[in-house]
């Protein structure tokens, strides 16, 4: 662990000028290391970069310049402040360098009061600047432990509601799981952004979470269902958006929540919405939504044969639903759907 005196490097290509701020710095309490040429002082900086605090460099030296090193330490190691230390006074030449990265400079020969002065202003700059970099880790993590535990709570409410749903219905069980896991392959399909597959399949998990609020009788009905039973039914869209909507951090995902039973044509509901009109991800958790329920037992029929059910998608396309999404439903179902389901059904 470093002690608390800082170490300077001072970079001089007279031997003089060097051992004079070597021992002036020794007496001010700081600790230092030489280079006699610029050459010597940047392999000082790969060296040791992490324990220099400042340099003070010569401009006028043979083969690597004060320029240079000030260009490469302000490149590759931009925390270390560079002190230029020269026998010129203009100060037009000072910006320029300044410009190039360093720090302030100071004249030969110098006063040791200034030295101090520039050192500790010089150490005060740097400290601010770790201190920044120190805050903005810190808000950084602490921004991606508030998003964790946002997705946690997510997750939570998402899979009690599930739960709420599945115990009123049980033809329904797993179908909301199902239809978002159906969703998040056309969202890969059809190129969403992760962040978008994300909410897809939260809403594709909470698009008949309204069904809570309609009773089990209806929602287990044996047979079909008359004209007031399915007027009942078709308010579940907006039962789900009222039991959402106290919950801000699902509020983004209401249109898809609403509007999944709009059809392409407007001839759905619950606002007779068209085309572009329809959320996306609605559109695309209708075409999921009606494949699972053709292929799963209902308390009115047995499960549809997959031949129809896809048949039944295709015929849709256009009217009921988006063809773009019907196209990429089908390939998902060709490449995906057909072999697991396939499968899951032989002995």
């Amino acid at each position: 662990m470093r002690n608390d005196k800082k170490l300077i490097l001072v970079v001089d290509d007279e031997d003089d000028i060097r051992e004079i701020l070597a021992e002036t710095l020794a007496g001010l309490g700081f600790e230092y290391i030489t280079a006699s040429d610029g050459e010597e002082a940047i392999g000082y900086l790969d060296q040791h970069h992490d324990i220099i605090d400042v340099v003070i460099c010569d401009l006028k030296m043979p083969k690597v310049s004060g320029d240079e090193v000030i260009a490469y330490g302000a490149k590759n190691y931009p925390l270390i402040p560079i002190i230029i230390l020269t026998g010129f006074a203009q100060l037009d030449m000072a910006l320029d360098h300044i410009r190039l990265g360093a720090f302030d400079y100071m004249t030969k020969p110098f006063r040791v009061k200034e030295l101090l002065f520039l050192l500790k202003r010089a150490l005060e700059m740097r400290q601010l600047q770790e201190d920044k970099i120190n805050y903005q880790n810190t808000l950084e993590i602490k921004i991606e432990e508030a998003t964790q535990a946002l997705h946690d709570q997510v997750v939570q409410t998402v899979s009690s509601f599930i739960l709420a749903i599945e115990a009123k219905d049980r033809y329904t069980q797993g179908h909301s799981k199902r239809v978002a896991e159906y969703s998040v392959l056309m969202a890969k399909k059809l190129g969403l952004s992760e962040d978008d597959q994300a909410d897809l399949h939260y809403a594709a998990q909470l698009h008949d979470i309204g069904k809570i609020g309609i009773s089990e009788q209806l929602l287990n009905k044996p047979g079909r269902l008359n004209v007031v039973e399915y007027e009942t039914i078709k308010t579940h869209p907006s039962k789900g958006v009222k039991i959402l909507e106290p919950l801000d951090f699902l509020g983004h995902l209401l249109p898809a929540v609403e509007f999944h039973h709009e059809w392409y044509d407007g001839n759905g509901y619950p606002r007779g919405l068209a085309k572009e009109e329809i959320p996306f991800m609605a559109r695309i958790i209708a075409v999921c939504d009606t494949f699972d329920a053709m292929t799963s037992e209902r308390s009115y029929r047995k499960p549809l044969p997959l031949k129809i059910a896809i048949q039944e998608i295709k015929d849709g396309s256009g009217t009921q639903f988006d063809p773009q999404v019907v196209t990429a439903f089908l390939e998902v179902f060709k490449e995906t759907l057909e072999p697991k389901m396939i499968s899951q059904k032989a002995p």
